[in-house]
């Protein structure tokens, strides 16, 4: 670009920037930074200057300033106007603004559908709003806050304001958070007078709810000094406060006096980081408070701050146009103009904030956030925060996926801080406090069939009411875990449970809670918001007991295990056979008689070792000490026996009169419950038994008058209540068949009350405590009821464990006795064997040579004979000579 054409550009920028309204000191201060730190391009070049402008400036003077930029031939439009700002211009002069580019430098970039873009050659220098929203949300879940109020300030648009609050709550969603509550702001635009008198009205009724989590989402500074200077005022900034600043703030934290951040003490917020250690910032940021310095001497050089990041994007901004302007071809028609938005949307280039590169028309790198919290006279670095690996004590740099392998997850917990907090609280805010100006009204149900559990009395000598039993001292001892004391007074609810759960939904008797038995049920919780469970909860049948004579005949076998009754018989014959092999050779009492003879005996006198009753008599030591464990132990066998067979034959064996409801249902009995309880519905709508077989009882003192006259065969309980039943009346009754589940006894609030949370922790503070299940102890344990009979179920016989040892020591002494007897045996059996194997080889050697003798003297004896007789004659004719059939004489 020629230096003709730049001084024509340069000269029609400073035409328009003659026009405008001067900005507010702070807006002044950061924003004409762009201006102060204009980079130089040398030669004879003119500087080029960019376009600010002050909000109100376009709804005033907007179509004469259109007049005047079209009239001066400008070509690009750098302003921090709003992007309704900017729709104005479009609607002024739809012509000019679609060929002129516009480069917006707001504090975050906003895009459909939050917003429709004016047109398409709009470009923010900023980055996308979601990101912001995500880093308040990550910032919310680090300290595990339940609810927040979200401030903004009010926009034109009305689908921005709404867009934004949706954007905030789908953030907090993953991380089980809500908004609780969101108010809009007039802009400080509006006169003070109106503005002041919102500000007082808005935050009078935030402190008077029970939130103390407040978001500044969308908020200008000079509304946000005005917030805080009121809510210290108001007492907003003590402890159990906690307040959220967005980039829009805390970037501007520098220029602010010390009595504004002294009203901001404990705020924590963040800030786009950018490097201010490098060589190029440190040069601008002096030549910044050098011209600073020149143009308002009246505030002196110790008044200025450091540039902000939106100083050093409205820099990054004139330099990415004053390059698109020398690469364009043309000079002012409309392919020029294209060209030039084109080069401006291309720019990549490292600048002061970061990289310059652009995407949908907003920078493409995604941010990296300090975590700050204002303390003292400025504020403290904490943390830093990505949207690519979360938290880090450290900034991340550039290499985010060496970070990223640093750690397994970026919801991983990354310890940040130390934080000073509002009203210098060192310990994370709860997030919400209980605000009242009277006591609570606790419904307590007065009418409860178990006075155990709830019992309201009259004290006639204090002329009160008093409130006892065991739900009551639950919730005395869950209030001692509360961070807050709660005033609160008990009144007696004379209905139904489900009509007192409703009470406080309506609100019709002034009901804020109800402590007692009430089970969380599901259509409850459609009027009311309960606690954790205090004590589990489900749904049992109480029937009578009657004896059981089936089992009485086979009783004895339920003394001893299966693998009991095997292994005694076994034993003993074992140590029988040894003691048999012992006494075998000089006791005549087992050595005497054939072979099947001693078999009898020695199983005759395993048997009666049994009990003690044998009759032969040991004649050797070895024996004696085979049989001395083996006794002790039949010893101790005896005596368990004897006494788990005489418990079990004193104690009368019961069965429950009925299995389970089927069989009741079945035979058209009448089941009991609980007066003005769910249970009666319950058999109706769930277990289907007939409205008429349901019969209503008042009180816990009336089952067993029902029981008796035979008006009910069984009674459903909850499983609580059952207990309680059991241990008063412990006589006569048991629980039989499955139990059916429910959600536990739990206090009742408000759907929207953060007692509902806060006393949730309470309540499992307390149980882990121990202090809910000795309560519950003492309860059952205060009617001293006994029972002399038992219901019949899986009783524990006697097993080989708890003999095991002698068992070991009786086997173990029995096997070694065994070895030293067989081995002799063995032993003079296989010499033996020898020496019947040798007599026999010299028998049979000998019979083999006498025989050999004995043929040979025979052979001698014959041959001479044989020698002495004469040769026999041949009288026999000879054959061939004789004709055939010839008879020959």
């Amino acid at each position: 670009m020629s230096a003709r054409t730049l001084r024509k550009w340069s000269t029609a920028m400073e035409m328009v920037m003659s026009c405008l309204c001067r900005r507010a000191e702070q807006r002044r201060r950061q924003r004409e930074m762009g201006r102060l730190g204009r980079p130089d391009f040398g030669g004879t070049c003119s500087p080029c200057w960019v376009c600010s402008n002050d909000s109100s400036f376009w709804k005033v003077i907007s179509a004469a300033a259109m007049d005047l930029i079209d009239a001066m031939k400008v070509e690009v439009l750098l302003s921090d106007m709003t992007l309704q700002e900017a729709e104005l211009i479009s609607e002024i002069n739809n012509n000019l603004t679609q060929l002129v580019p516009l480069l917006l430098l707001t504090p975050t970039a906003i895009a459909p559908p939050l917003v429709p873009l004016p047109s398409s050659n709009v470009i923010q220098i900023s980055n996308d709003i979601s990101v912001h929203i995500q880093c308040i949300a990550a910032i919310v879940g680090y300290f595990k806050w339940r609810r927040v109020t979200a401030i903004y300030e009010q926009a034109n648009a009305f689908a921005l304001n709404y867009g934004i609050i949706t954007l905030l709550s789908d953030a907090l969603q993953p991380l089980d958070a809500t908004i609780n509550q969101h108010v809009a702001f007039p802009p400080m635009t509006t006169p003070a007078g109106n503005s002041e008198l919102i500000l007082d009205k808005e935050l009078s009724k935030l402190k008077g709810n029970t939130n103390r989590v407040f978001v500044l989402v969308q908020c200008s500074l000079q509304l946000a000094i005005h917030i805080f200077h009121k809510a210290n005022r108001m007492g907003m900034m003590t402890k159990g406060y906690a307040w959220i600043v967005s980039d829009e703030v805390a970037s501007l934290l520098d220029s602010l006096n010390s009595s504004v951040i002294a009203s901001m003490q404990g705020v924590i917020g963040y800030k786009t980081y950018f490097d201010e250690t490098s060589t190029s910032y440190l040069k601008f940021s002096i030549k910044f408070q050098q011209s600073y310095g020149s143009l308002f001497p009246q505030e002196g050089t110790t008044t200025c701050a450091n540039p902000s990041i939106f100083a050093l994007r409205a820099y990054d901004a004139t330099w990415a146009t004053a390059e698109a302007l020398a690469n364009r071809q043309g000079d002012g028609d409309v392919t020029s103009k294209v060209v030039l938005l084109q080069n401006v949307l291309s720019s990549n280039f490292s600048g002061l904030s970061g990289n310059i590169g652009f995407k949908n028309g907003e920078l493409a790198q995604s941010p990296t956030f300090q975590i700050i919290n204002v303390i003292g006279k400025s504020y403290n670095q904490v943390a830093f925060w990505s949207l690519d690996i979360g938290f880090s004590r450290s900034f991340p740099g550039q290499d985010y996926a060496t970070e990223r392998g640093k750690r397994t997850s970026k919801n991983e917990t990354v310890e940040i801080g130390p934080i000073y907090w509002p009203g210098g609280q060192v310990t994370v805010p709860p997030g919400w406090e209980f605000v009242t100006e009277e006591p609570l009204r606790i419904g307590v149900p007065a009418t409860g069939a178990f006075h155990q559990f709830v019992n309201v009395s009259h004290d006639e000598t204090q002329n009160k009411t008093v409130v006892s039993g065991f739900s009551i001292e639950v919730f005395e001892a869950a209030l001692k875990y509360l961070p807050y004391p709660l005033p609160y007074k008990f009144i007696p609810f004379y209905g139904d449970y489900d009509q007192m759960v409703q009470q406080i939904d309506l609100k019709l008797q002034g009901l804020d809670g109800a402590v007692g038995d009430t089970n969380i049920l599901a259509e409850r919780c459609q009027w009311a918001g309960f606690t954790q469970p205090y004590v589990k909860s489900g749904i049992a049948l109480v029937v009578t007991t009657i004896p059981d004579y089936t089992k009485e005949t086979w009783m004895f076998m339920e003394v001893f295990q299966t693998k009991m009754w095997l292994l005694i018989p076994s034993f003993s014959l074992f140590i029988g056979f040894v003691v048999w092999l012992i006494e075998n050779g000089d006791n005549p009492d087992f050595g005497t008689g054939s072979f099947s003879q001693q078999v009898g005996t020695t199983i005759w006198f395993s048997f009666t070792v049994l009990f003690f009753v044998q009759r032969e008599a040991l004649k050797s030591n070895l024996s004696r000490v085979v049989l001395a464990p083996w006794v002790f132990l039949v010893l101790m066998l005896t005596a368990n026996f004897t006494a788990v067979l005489t418990s079990k034959m004193t104690v009368s064996q019961l069965v429950p009169s009925a299995k389970d409801i089927e069989v009741l249902r079945r035979e058209n009995a009448v089941i009991g419950c609980n007066r003005r309880s769910f249970t009666c519905r319950f058999l109706v709508n769930v277990l289907h038994i007939k409205p008429e077989n349901v019969r209503q009882i008042a009180s816990i003192d009336d089952y067993p008058e029902a029981f008796e006259k035979g008006i009910i065969k069984g009674a459903i309980f909850v499983t609580e209540h059952a207990n309680v039943f059991l241990a008063k009346y412990c006589h006569g009754y048991t629980i039989t068949g499955p139990t059916f589940t429910f959600g536990g006894l739990g206090f009742a609030f408000p759907k929207d009350s953060a007692l509902v949370g806060g006393m949730s922790v309470a309540i499992l503070e307390a149980i882990e405590s121990g202090e809910v299940e000795e309560l519950e102890r003492e309860m059952l344990s205060s009617f001293n009821c006994s029972a002399s009979a038992a219901v019949n179920s899986d009783t524990q016989s006697l097993g080989p464990r708890p003999f095991s040892g002698l068992f070991y020591i009786s086997g173990a002494i029995a096997l070694m006795a065994l070895m030293v007897t067989a081995f002799p045996l063995v032993e003079n059996h296989c010499r033996n064997s020898i020496l019947v194997w040798k007599a026999a080889i010299i028998a049979r050697t000998c019979l083999w040579v006498l025989s050999l003798r004995l043929q040979s003297s025979r052979k001698s004896r014959l041959e001479p004979a044989t020698e002495s007789l004469p040769p026999e004659p041949n009288n026999k004719p000879d054959a061939a000579a004789t004709p055939t059939g010839t008879a020959t004489e």
